[in-house]
């Protein structure tokens, strides 16, 4: 049976355009599209972006973990990396937290805004600024 906690993930269907700038100062560009995959227990999210000169593409799936009340995460990149990492979902904010990656957003109507950071083996520095606006269909 479907969990309706997979309704929050709803208002994230769709493609968006995203921008932003790394704390090294690299110019982040490109889409994120999200949609259900049949049935509506996963969500596939697709990341294309390019960060300063490099190409970024992805294909990460989000699922509910009943036992933890959080969304977990696998995301596979084209350099054969795998990531996992939890989401946590409070109204308008958006937590998520990988092994050496965390990001703190607010999802609005037709944005989502927010800090990536990262863990150098002492502490969290911020990482980069992210902004994804929804693309009209």
């Amino acid at each position: 049976m479907r969990n309706n906690r997979l309704d929050l993930l709803n208002p994230y269907i769709g493609k968006w355009k995203t921008e932003g700038l790394t704390k090294s100062g690299d110019i982040i560009a490109g889409t994120d599209t999200y949609e259900w995959v049949d049935g509506g227990f996963f969500l596939k999210h697709q990341v294309d972006v390019v960060v300063g000169n490099k190409t970024i593409q992805s294909l990460e799936i989000t699922h509910y973990d009943d036992m933890d009340d959080v969304f977990r995460s696998q995301s596979f990149d084209r350099e054969g990396r795998i990531s996992i990492s939890t989401l946590k979902i409070y109204d308008d904010i958006i937590l998520i937290f990988a092994d050496a990656q965390r990001f703190k957003g607010n999802f609005k109507t037709h944005t989502i805004e927010g800090t990536w950071e990262q863990f150098d083996g002492k502490n969290w520095v911020q990482w980069m600024d992210i902004k994804l606006t929804r693309i009209p269909l």
